[in-house]
């Protein structure tokens, strides 16, 4: 269910503690400034409002999300979310989604692996790896669910790169932003295409746990959110949508989930800052 792209926690998107920095060729130099925190987020579940007959009437849940990493050994998320959703006819329904992602420091290489259980029984596995190249193709090595590989004339990028590429243009003033991204959901073979709005920028506290961590103290955040569209459909309505508040050293906090006829809110309960895993 949930899309783990933005470092939200991404992704759902991540300063003493610093992972890296990175430099992406064809990004602006700012993008190389950009320094994420290596840490530990989790975020309650509750329902914000539905749509439509299809709507659930009620849903809770929690999202544990964990961004580690540099950038000379690459990045790595671990992400769950468990939701209960309570349907308008039947019996509410467990969703528990896992997910382990490793992304190269250059930004050239996606690992990942994905997992969705129903009820406590594995629904879907989604496994595999993505290669940016030079010309700005896309190769994507599907290994679970089924074997597949495809060539794709697409110069999209993966979720670490995504957050660094929003957060060096929120600091440029920037307003909105157009991304092509992969990041192996929706069975491996999806490329989407996303719009993010960033509103303005601010230091003032928020009543959450970030008001408390030292590292988090008078730094910038901005407002944003990011759509996503399948590039393999025609209509103009967004897959997706994400919002939530993009700190500069990428932890996200107060997101909102926008599944279309049914939308939730992850509340940050907790936030741990990790150890520093420095270049050379």
């Amino acid at each position: 269910m949930a899309r783990h792209s933005f470092s939200v926690f991404r992704q759902i998107p991540n300063c003493a503690l610093a992972a890296g920095f990175l430099t992406l060729a064809g990004f602006p130099a700012q993008a190389a400034d950009v320094r994420l925190a290596a840490h530990r987020a989790v975020y309650d579940l509750s329902f914000l409002r539905g749509t439509g007959s299809a709507a659930p009437v009620s849903a809770q849940g929690r999202i544990v999300y964990e961004f580690t990493g540099s950038a000379c050994k690459g990045y790595q998320v671990s992400f769950r979310q468990l939701t209960e959703i309570t349907p308008s006819e039947g019996e509410p329904r467990l969703t528990d989604t896992r997910s382990l992602t490793f992304e190269s420091g250059d930004g050239k290489t996606l690992h990942y692996r994905i997992e969705n259980l129903v009820g406590g029984q594995v629904a879907s596995t989604n496994e595999g790896e993505a290669t940016r190249s030079g010309d700005g193709s896309l190769s994507i090595d599907i290994s679970k669910p089924m074997p597949k590989k495809s060539d794709n004339d697409v110069d999209a990028i993966f979720p670490t790169a995504q957050m660094i590429r929003s957060i060096a243009a929120a600091r440029d003033g920037e307003s909105t932003v157009e991304m092509k991204i992969y990041d192996g959901s929706d069975g491996g073979d999806k490329i989407y295409q996303t719009l993010n709005i960033i509103g303005h920028g601010t230091k003032d506290a928020l009543n959450d746990p970030t008001k408390t961590t030292p590292a988090m103290k008078d730094m910038s955040r901005w407002r944003v959110t990011v759509s996503y569209f399948d590039m393999a459909k025609s209509d103009s309505n967004p897959a997706y949508t994400l919002s939530f508040n993009m700190w500069e050293n990428g932890v996200s906090s107060d997101l909102v989930l926008d599944y279309g006829d049914f939308a939730l809110k992850g509340t940050m309960t907790k936030l741990d800052m990790l150890p520093e895993a420095p270049c050379p």
